[in-house]
């Protein structure tokens, strides 16, 4: 069963062309593809995807500016654990760049909270109340 993470920024205001660039200087730094074709070639490592951002051409919400899913890693221990942690560091990255915009990230149905003091996706585990 694979487990995905999801993610969109809603906001009236189309990404700048400064925003998209950095963006995909962002996503260029984060890709796995290396390690995608180390696991293709030998076995070695993680079952890695790159990450992905839909076309937004037809959507039917013109106020989503970004938005994807990636399916995370799942063929070892802490495979999934791993991949949430790398792809939420690139999400934060990209939140801090799409400025006044809407987020949801979520990891299935489970929604991150976003640490404002640290400009981070909270990854400590919910509290028992």
């Amino acid at each position: 069963m694979a487990i995905s993470i999801y993610y969109s920024a809603k906001r009236k205001e189309s990404l700048t062309d400064v925003e998209r660039d950095l963006i995909k200087k962002l996503i260029s730094e984060y890709s796995v593809q290396q390690e995608i074709e180390k696991f293709n070639n030998t076995g070695e490592g993680y079952n890695w995807t790159e990450f992905d951002v839909y076309d937004l051409k037809d959507s039917s919400n013109p106020d989503i500016i970004f938005e994807g899913s990636t399916q995370l890693p799942d063929n070892m221990d802490n495979a999934i654990w791993e991949g949430v942690q790398h792809w939420t560091a690139l999400l934060s990255q990209i939140r801090c760049t799409i400025l006044n915009a809407e987020w949801y990230v979520a990891v299935e149905d489970h929604v991150l909270k976003w640490d404002e003091e640290y400009l981070e996706y909270d990854l400590s585990p919910p509290s028992a109340e």
